[in-house]
C-alpha cells in the first residue's frame, strides 16, 4: 500500500473512531435528557461522514467501514426514538400548563377578578 492510501486509510478509520463516539455521546446526552450541544455534535458527523466519503474505500476497508456505518444507524433509530419521547413528554407538559391557564382565566371570570386581583 502506498503511503498516501495508507494516510488515507489511517484518516478514515479515525474518522470512523470519531463519528461512532460522536453518536454514542448524543444518545448518552439524550438518555439525561441533555440537549444542548446536539446541534454541533450532529454538525461534525456530518462533515466526517462527507470526509469518509470523500474517496473511495479501499475494500480491506469496507469490513470496518461497513460495520461502523450499521452500529451508527442502529444508534440513530435510538436517537430518534429518545428524540420522539422528548417531543411527546414536551407536548403533554404544553397541554397541562394550557390547561392550567385556561382553569385559572374561567376561575377568575367566575369570581370577578378577570382584571387580576385587587390591591
Amino acid at each position: 500500500m502506498s503511503a498516501v492510501l495508507k494516510d488515507a486509510a489511517t484518516d478514515r478509520s479515525a474518522d470512523l473512531d470519531r463519528l461512532l463516539a460522536i453518536t454514542q455521546a448524543l444518545r448518552a446526552g439524550f438518555e439525561r435528557d441533555e440537549w444542548a450541544g446536539a446541534g454541533d455534535l450532529e454538525a461534525e458527523r456530518r462533515a466526517i461522514i462527507e470526509r469518509v466519503f470523500d474517496e473511495r474505500p479501499t475494500v480491506a476497508e469496507l469490513p470496518r467501514l461497513t460495520a461502523t456505518l450499521r452500529e451508527v444507524v442502529r444508534l440513530n433509530e435510538e436517537l430518534i426514538g429518545l428524540a420522539e419521547h422528548r417531543r411527546r413528554a414536551l407536548g403533554r407538559q404544553i397541554d397541562t400548563a394550557a390547561l392550567g391557564n385556561r382553569a385559572g382565566q374561567a376561575y377568575r371570570m367566575e369570581s370577578g377578578t378577570a382584571r387580576g386581583p385587587r390591591l
